[in-house]
């Protein structure tokens, strides 16, 4: 086997692409914590058009090394000791790679720094953007177009699916990750509350009054970048209106 199939991932790439920073604004952001040691493509499964309950997920480490499942809780301890999917190999040569484990061999093809085109298959894969140190200004909701629907089911004060945020950094959570609106207390460490919040590392941190943290992976959607009033963002791989 050529060796240099197996050369990290992350660094083919780069090789293969004009870098729009400098290297001292790299190695600062290395430096600061905020870029994260790993990269995120994100694609729909074949046959999927529009239905977010239907995506795929390949965190490709600096080595090459790839995991196939989203860590709904965040990334902040990420590593390969990572559990609840299958880890592989992301292999590279030319402007083609390979995504290897025991349970899939997917051929890509290059399009570009942020796209990969499935040879075989209609739908692509995204390099998502990077949300660190991102402030958002909005409510966000898992049903869609929830502020114009005429039949809403809640009320401004009624525990509902829903989490707003401002830029200072603040947030309220009227049950976003409730289970059950009849008895929305029920589970204390999903119960509604609000706190701070921050995000890094593809992280949603929410730091509650009462003492909870709870941290749930937070990104865009496929090539859209997220900024402070996207209308749909993905948090623990749901879908949030903010609209």
């Amino acid at each position: 086997m050529n060796k240099y199939l197996l050369l990290p991932a992350t660094l083919l790439f780069l090789l293969l692409t004009c870098c729009t920073k400098s290297d001292g604004q790299e190695q600062e952001e290395e430096n600061n914590g905020t870029k994260p040691p790993f990269e995120i493509w994100m694609g729909q499964k074949a046959g999927s058009t529009g239905n977010w309950s239907n995506l795929e997920w390949k965190i490709v480490l600096p080595d090459g090394s790839y995991f196939n499942q989203l860590p709904r809780e965040g990334f902040l301890n990420f590593s390969k000791n990572q559990t609840g999917g299958s880890w592989g190999i992301f292999s590279v040569s030319g402007n083609s790679g390979t995504f290897q484990n025991q349970y899939e061999s997917i051929q890509v093809k290059k399009i570009s720094s942020t796209e990969l085109e499935k040879i075989g298959y209609s739908n692509r894969l995204y390099l998502l953007s990077t949300v660190d140190g991102l402030k958002l200004n909005g409510s966000y909701n898992t049903i869609p177009n929830w502020s114009t629907i005429s039949n809403y089911p809640y009320g401004p004060a009624d525990a509902q699916p829903m989490i707003s945020f401002d830029q200072q950094g603040n947030f309220l959570d009227q049950g976003a990750f409730v289970t059950n609106f009849t008895q929305p207390f029920q589970d204390a460490q999903r119960a509604p509350g609000a706190g701070t919040y921050e995000i890094k590392k593809f992280t949603l941190i929410l730091n509650y009054t009462d003492g909870r943290k709870i941290t749930r992976s937070f990104s865009g959607v496929l090539n859209n970048k997220v900024s402070a009033n996207s209308e749909l963002v993905l948090i623990a791989g749901n879908p949030f209106y903010n609209k």
